[in-house]
């Protein structure tokens, strides 16, 4: 709970840094929206908050905010790890799957499917983003990080165009992955092994490519990007950057853990 507190209070001085720097910006967050890393274990969206244990999601009515009622329990195999509303639509990152699910009742997800994963890349942490019809993940399978010795690290690249049938159509080896984010055409991965942001080009999903933008830091966790700004957590510090020029990202500051 500390370590989402602290990445709120990140997203907020960010804004503030951000009105400061921009005065004309505009950032629209409708009631049903909300800004979160990759790496989280719950969700609010709609008057109800999801959270996971490993290997459970729990659905909680907020309609008393003072009483949040437990009204729902979803079983699914053991290692749940991170969860993310997009479209109204669940997508959970386990050791073993993603994991898709229905929301139509709020109160009641369903899961709609579970992604096989090869051999090779069970049991690795892995925080997902959405974006159209491709979800992105980072597998990061490291000895006192998920429990097992590293096999392979990657990043997947799924068609979710139907929920009920997702396909893997992309891979890319990693180091040591954590969270990752997107700003148009182009996904921010955090690669603690290699002590660098990765900047990828996805505009074309199912050709993902590397490019020359990535940049140095120490330790990197998991990333926010706004609009033109981006938000990194790092071990013992959050930085902010101007991505307005993907080709010269600059920093504009810090706040210590």
């Amino acid at each position: 709970m500390r370590t989402v507190l602290s990445f709120v209070f990140a997203v907020t001085a960010a804004l503030l840094l951000w009105s400061c720097s921009k005065v004309n910006a505009d950032l629209a967050l409708d009631e049903n929206s909300g800004v979160s890393g990759s790496i989280t274990r719950f969700a609010v969206h709609n008057g109800y908050m999801y959270a996971l244990n490993p290997h459970q999601i729990r659905t909680y009515s907020l309609q008393n905010p003072d009483k949040p009622q437990l009204v729902h329990t979803l079983n699914t195999d053991y290692g749940l790890e991170t969860i993310i509303v997009y479209h109204n639509t669940i997508f959970l990152g386990s050791r073993t799957a993603l994991y898709i699910l229905g929301i139509s009742n709020p109160a009641a997800p369903v899961i709609l499917s579970r992604t096989e994963r090869q051999d090779e890349l069970l049991g690795g942490c892995d925080p997902v983003v959405v974006k159209g019809n491709y979800a992105f993940s980072t597998i990061k399978i490291i000895q006192n990080v998920c429990g097992r010795v590293n096999v392979r690290s990657a990043l997947l690249v799924y068609d979710v165009s139907n929920l009920s049938r997702p396909v893997q159509v992309g891979s890319w080896p990693l180091d040591m992955p954590n969270g990752l984010g997107y700003a148009g055409n182009y996904l921010f991965v955090c690669d603690e092994g290699h002590d660098h942001v990765l900047v990828f080009d996805i505009s074309d999903p199912r050709d993902v490519k590397p490019t020359n933008y990535s940049f140095p830091l120490n330790d990197p966790i998991d990333v926010i990007a706004l609009d033109n700004r981006l938000i990194v957590s790092a071990k013992t510090e959050f930085r902010f950057y101007d991505i307005s020029n993907i080709a010269s990202i600059q920093p504009l500051g810090r706040i210590a853990k």
